[in-house]
């Protein structure tokens, strides 16, 4: 879809965010463009001082300390942040193209770029495609929460170094998005001292909590005794592990892993992931260092000598399913038929979507011909332009530096799959699943039904909460739950729905296979938004510029809709943020009418009971928003994750959907989504526009990826044209803005791309 706004609805659906970081033009991690990150170190002997920093580090590290550099990321300049090396056998002092940690904060406190504070450059390493670990965790998003990864063509003092991978931080950031919390137990999996054979952090149990101090990098403010707990679980008492352990989330790590042959992971030498124990008491495991997927490390933990192509491409996704001391994350898992059959729909699903239909290919070409020419005039590569335009392809190398070419592996690798007795185990069928009422009020009870063909056992999966894990009730086809006849196939479930979303999925299982609805649950659910009247509609928990309230304060503010046919009286309602307190704040005679929006300051500013600013704040790192009428009864309720500056949460579709981040619409119609996928779909076309510095004082430049014949347009907030040049087959326009007052503006073209920028 290439859809065209108006200027009206341009105006309407940006202005009020104009300086947020969330856009598609300058997201840090969108793989369609080649990132720049411009470093200049302070010291002139700034690789002396480095690789001696990393030789003082310990273990498998390249030290913690940090040198001070002016950085500059895609035209926006942070100053005295701290750089280290980084990664383990990737980090080498006699080369000259090392992997690097920046740190944007490290002396001046609350500097980010779009959310984040660290910024992480892989070199590449010991793959001569250069698109492996960009490709991986793009195919691993599909399927389970991991990092992503984008290009950078990254110059020191002025000097062009190569192509980097710029790769997501497992950090407090990420737990909090994709897990709602982030102060729980938190350990990088990776031992102080590397063993090529030893335990190594394999989730082995240790009967001494101090053996894991050695073994695993806790990130964390504590955790070791929980972590000997789930090792105690998975190793000695597996039957229960699920207690312990997301198994759905284990699954799609192990079948991921084994999809794309990523040995340098658990698979091989158990070290190089993540696991965090989420606030429902569940650990999760999160995928890391992925450049040595596709067959790029030659061992999978069976023997020392390297692995031939063959063995890579015939690699048994089952490698290592008994071996409950050496490996006990899959055996535990892999030993329970359960869990095997659900491992095995996902390994059919990941095969099916990626590999047999040659996604993986496509995706991988299209990468590394964004890259090629910047690769071409590298200085420092590990690897010859001939071995980097074929290894996409063809295999490279020998013996231990043998890397086999992404399709030569996965040309091999489909068919010995697919030609799994499992694979060709027949699969349940699910038909659409039907749910009566179609659109349950809260406190009412829905039926879901579904057709189920060569089934014994159909389980309904579901939760009230984002971070919640799902609850599991049989479904059954005995004609005594809204199912229709007894034994029609058709089977049927029960469930309470309350105020808030309801998240669910379906499984069914023969004694063969098993099969999800949706394919690629739980990472994806169907949910159930209940019908209701009155809504938690947007909610601005870090409110910059956003909106101001009636002293002129930029406070946190919450956004009420009426999706009712009448009016609402409010008074005697409540709003809390205290689960033990639900009636904290309570509304005073105030009413909101059908279809419009009432606005409350949530800022511990009341000062009379008919005044709308609640006794409380929101919290930024996130927390359970909570909306019950007169009786106490809950009418809505969020629980939502950290929030950044200038961007909202909110109901998406307007006051009906699920949370979303959104672009702020205070007091009004909610529009538009944030996120790379959803202005795709918005078809804005700005991917190709952007401009630098920003902020800017006197002067900015204006740059395209292609050349242009078009009109730029600056516009004020307030709508009023500032500037206007046409350019002629140009790349590189520069705007003179030194008599613009400060303030935030839009730049424009006779395209409808957008930009917005800040002037100081």
């Amino acid at each position: 879809m290439n859809k065209r706004l108006t200027m009206k609805q341009l105006f309407t659906l940006t202005l009020l965010l104009l300086c947020a970081f969330y856009s598609t033009a300058q997201s840090v991690f969108n793989i369609d463009v080649v990132h720049k990150v411009e470093i200049t170190f302070f010291d002139d002997n700034w690789d002396h001082l480095l690789d001696s920093l990393a030789s003082e580090g310990t273990g498998t590290g390249s030290g913690t300390g940090r040198i001070l550099a002016h950085v500059i990321i895609n035209g926006t300049e942070f100053d005295s942040c701290g750089v280290r090396y980084k990664g383990n056998s990737s980090m080498d002092i006699a080369s000259d193209k090392n992997p690097f940690n920046i740190d944007l904060n490290h002396i001046i406190s609350g500097q980010e770029y779009q959310g984040k504070d660290k910024i992480k450059l892989a070199n590449c390493y010991t793959d001569p495609s250069m698109v492996r670990e960009a490709l991986t965790y793009e195919l691993s998003n599909l399927y389970m929460d991991a990092p992503r990864a984008s290009f950078v063509e990254l110059y020191i003092n002025e000097e062009y170094r190569g192509i980097y991978t710029n790769t997501e931080s497992v950090d407090n950031e990420f737990l909090n998005k994709h897990y709602g919390s982030s102060n729980n137990p938190f350990f990088k999996c990776d031992p102080v001292t590397f063993d090529l054979f030893g335990d190594n952090s394999n989730l082995a149990y240790h009967p001494d909590s101090m053996d894991y101090v050695d073994l695993y990098d806790m990130k964390s403010d504590f955790g070791y005794g929980a972590l000997q707990d789930l090792t105690y679980e998975l190793e000695l008492e597996p039957e229960t592990v699920g207690d312990y352990l997301d198994v759905d989330r284990a699954l799609w790590f192990l079948a991921v892993s084994s999809a794309y042959v990523h040995n340098d992971g658990y698979t091989a030498f158990g070290h190089n992931f993540y696991v965090y124990q989420m606030s429902n008491g569940k650990w999760s495991i999160v995928i890391w260092d992925v450049n040595m997927s596709f067959g790029g490390l030659v061992f999978n933990g069976t023997g020392f000598l390297p692995l031939g192509f063959d063995a890579l491409a015939e690699q048994d996704p089952f490698l290592h399913d008994d071996a409950i001391d050496f490996r006990p994350l899959i055996a535990a898992l892999l030993s329970n038929p359960k869990y095997r059959r659900m491992y095995v729909a996902h390994l059919r699903t990941i095969t099916e979507e990626t590999i047999s239909n040659n996604h993986y290919l496509d995706r991988a070409e299209t990468m590394h011909e964004l890259i090629s020419p910047y690769v071409e005039t590298e200085p420092y590569s590990h690897y010859s332009f001939d071995d980097f335009n074929s290894n996409v392809y063809d295999n490279v190398g020998f013996w231990f530096d043998f890397r086999p070419g992404l399709e030569a592996l996965m040309d091999a690798r489909e068919p010995y799959l697919t030609g799994l007795p499992e694979f060709g185990y027949t699969q349940p069928t699910i038909n659409p699943i039907v749910v009566s009422p179609a659109d349950p009020a809260p406190y009412e009870v829905a039926t879901f039904t579904t057709e189920v063909m060569d089934a014994s056992i159909v389980e309904f999966n579901y939760r009230y909460n984002e971070f919640d894990y799902f609850l599991t009730q049989t479904m059954f086809d005995d004609g005594a739950h809204g199912d229709g006849g007894a034994g029609d196939g058709v089977y049927g479930i029960e469930i309470p729905i309350l105020a808030t979303d309801l998240d669910y999925y379906i499984y069914a299982e023969n004694s063969e296979a098993g099969k999800f609805s949706p394919v690629r649950a739980a990472y994806e659910y169907y949910t159930l938004v209940p019908s209701k009247g009155l809504v938690i509609n947007e909610l601005a928990a870090n409110n910059g510029n956003i909106a101001p309230d009636e002293d002129g304060e930029f406070d946190d503010w919450i956004e009420l809709y009426n999706n009712s046919d009448e009016t609402i009286a409010l008074a005697g309602y409540h709003l809390s943020d205290d689960a033990d307190d639900m009636a904290k704040w309570t509304f005073p005679d105030v009413s909101i009418a059908s279809g419009e929006y009432l606005i409350l300051w949530a800022d511990r500013d009341t000062v009379d009971a008919t005044d709308l600013h609640t006794n409380f704040r929101l919290s930024a790192a996130g927390e359970v928003l909570s909306l019950s009428d007169a009786d106490g009864q809950l009418l809505d309720q969020v629980d939502y994750p950290e929030q950044y500056e200038d961007i909202t949460y909110g109901r998406y579709e307007n006051g009906t959907g699920t949370f979303n981040y959104l672009y702020p619409t205070f007091n009004a119609e909610n529009t538009t989504l944030i996120g790379l996928e959803e202005e795709k779909e918005e078809a804005i076309e700005i991917a190709v526009l952007s401009a630098y510095p920003n902020p800017a004082q006197n002067q900015v430049t204006v740059n395209y990826s292609s050349e242009q014949t078009t009109i730029l347009r600056m516009y004020s907030v307030t709508g009023r044209l500032m500037l206007e040049q046409k350019i002629t087959d140009q790349t590189t326009v520069q705007l003179d803005i030194s008599n613009f007052v400060p303030g935030l503006y839009i730049i424009t073209d006779t395209e409808g791309r957008i930009f917005k920028l800040l002037v100081n």
